[in-house]
């Protein structure tokens, strides 16, 4: 069976709906798939009940959050969660707040660039109040500032940049985010970490209940992919995989990339899923 645990849609900052998500995966043979949205559980009840259409496909509540830790942006996927707890839309309303912050302020940054736009250009066309740089990026194509994303992220978007300014305040603290998915019945997951970001924190997120490693990534090398895998066995932890799909590549389709569920089986154990 084929998994793909990392999905998003135009809830967050994809490119298709929920219920489209659930009709492309059933038409790509995948089997389980988990849908992850940015900082939000808005498109979660869509997929689950165009899931109900499809008995042959295993459908996954995830949830991406965008964390802090020592001033280091981190991302804890959510997996199995219970998405109407209160501390979870509590702590999610926040980084909705977070993220119109930092829209507001990356906006100003680029009127000095002379580059005009406003918030309801960025909303304008988009599903979701979980705003970030790609909204913006996709914007400056369309106005012709732009001729691609990566183009954009490297003249504008990126921290790199004296635009783009990173302020970990902004984001919940990944302490924070961890124990929220674990009251909301959820696994906790490191997602697409660098083999830096995981070596300096991974005993750290440990201690704070993380509970498994996103390993499996299309463009991971199998020498990354072995070191990662192996060292969360070591340490007890689950490995799980996905492509981080969007839908806006034009030659990637989703299922493009996948998992052999016999990679995840633990993981898949642990939902009691296997």
């Amino acid at each position: 069976m084929k998994a793909d645990l990392h999905i998003h849609s135009y809830l967050s900052d994809g490119k298709c709906s929920p219920s489209h998500i659930v009709e492309y995966a059933v038409q790509n043979t995948l089997s389980i798939i988990a849908l992850t949205d940015h900082d939000t559980v808005a498109g979660l009840e869509e997929a689950r009940q165009a899931a109900q259409h499809y008995p042959a496909l295993t459908f996954i509540a995830g949830v991406e959050l965008s964390t802090s830790q020592d001033e280091e942006e981190l991302h804890i996927l959510g997996y199995g969660i219970k998405d109407d707890t209160p501390a979870m839309l509590e702590l999610l309303a926040r980084a909705q707040e977070n993220r119109k912050r930092r829209i507001n302020r990356t906006l100003t940054r680029l009127q000095h660039c002379g580059i005009r736009l406003t918030i309801h250009d960025i909303q304008r066309g988009n599903h979701t109040k979980s705003l970030g740089r790609m909204h913006i990026a996709r914007l400056l194509i369309q106005r012709g500032y732009v001729r691609s994303i990566r183009e954009a992220f490297d003249r504008y978007l990126s921290y790199d940049t004296n635009i783009i300014d990173y302020s970990p305040t902004e984001f919940v603290c990944s302490e924070e985010a961890i124990t929220v998915i674990l009251d909301a019945g959820g696994i906790p997951v490191l997602a697409h970490p660098t083999i830096a970001l995981f070596d300096r924190y991974i005993d750290v997120l440990i201690g704070y209940g993380l509970q498994g490693i996103e390993v499996f990534k299309g463009t991971r090398t199998s020498i990354e992919e072995y070191y990662l895998d192996t060292v969360a066995k070591d340490k007890g932890l689950l490995s799980t995989g996905g492509s981080d799909w969007h839908g806006f590549h034009p030659t990637l389709r989703l299922g493009n990339f996948s998992v052999d569920a016999a990679r995840i089986r633990p993981f898949l154990e642990k939902l009691q899923l296997a």
